[in-house]
């Protein structure tokens, strides 16, 4: 597994005054060594279009080929999920039947309930009108890092 964070001589001083910087810094490595480098910017941008993929960053329309998206964002991300409980309430259905044909019921007393699922996404987690929370070093290329709302 990939670490998030390195501590390297200096980065721990940077990861506190600059961590989005220090994040930016992580993806330009991971991604492309010819990224634009110097300090990582916040901007907020509003979807204006989910297919093709648009959002407004103050007041220009970006378009996707100018945006790196987290994968869970995007339409039919999927992840393997693994629920398991011993408390579960509802109704629950059985049926069985017995090869001699003597009974036909079943009872459970307790017992434990795991279930190991992949969910999917049914389309897109980003509508026209939500707001997101970007990251960037020039203005032209974007990391989409979340759905962002607001409080108030």
């Amino acid at each position: 597994m990939c670490p998030i964070w390195t501590q390297t001589e200096g980065s721990e001083e940077d990861m506190k005054g600059d961590p989005f910087s220090a994040l930016y810094d992580m993806m330009r490595t991971a991604g492309q060594e010819d990224a634009p480098t110097g300090p990582a910017l916040m901007r907020r941008g509003t979807v204006r279009n989910v297919s093709p993929l648009t959002i407004d960053v103050a007041g220009t329309t970006q378009e996707a080929d100018r945006f790196y998206i987290c994968d869970r964002l995007a339409a039919g991300h999927a992840e393997k999920l693994t629920v398991s409980g011993d408390r579960v309430s509802g109704a629950l259905d059985i049926s069985a039947s017995c090869p001699m044909g003597s009974h036909d019921s079943m009872a459970i007393l307790r017992g434990t309930v795991a279930l190991n699922a992949v969910a999917t996404q049914d389309g897109p987690v980003l509508k026209p009108g939500d707001e997101v929370l970007l990251l960037t070093a020039d203005d032209q290329m974007f990391y989409i890092i979340d759905k962002v709302v607001s409080c108030g």
